[in-house]
């Protein structure tokens, strides 16, 4: 899943004014730990993306060629993504 530069600077936004809001955390410098959190998001989604390559790859590799879209591949995909992000322990 790409995920725009803008789409992640409003997520850490989001992020960073609902943990101020709540008072769950104070932040000494702001800046930084905005920083931190889209640095974090964006590792998120290349991850995922990472896992999504690998078990598409896989899917493409099979014999009995499965379509996009269908419940088949539909199951396997969750499946495959769901073993790759544990071997990945994410």
């Amino acid at each position: 899943m790409r995920v725009s530069e803008d789409r992640i600077s409003h997520i850490a936004h989001r992020i960073l004014d609902k943990l101020w809001g709540d008072d769950l955390a104070d932040f000494p410098e702001e800046g930084r730990a905005l920083s931190a959190i889209k640095q974090s998001i964006a590792n998120y989604f290349a991850i995922a993306d990472e896992i999504d390559e690998a078990v598409r790859s896989k899917l493409a590799s099979y014999s009995q060629a499965k379509v996009p879209g269908s419940r088949d591949w539909e199951v396997l995909y969750n499946k495959f993504f769901q073993e790759e992000a544990a071997k990945r322990k994410w």
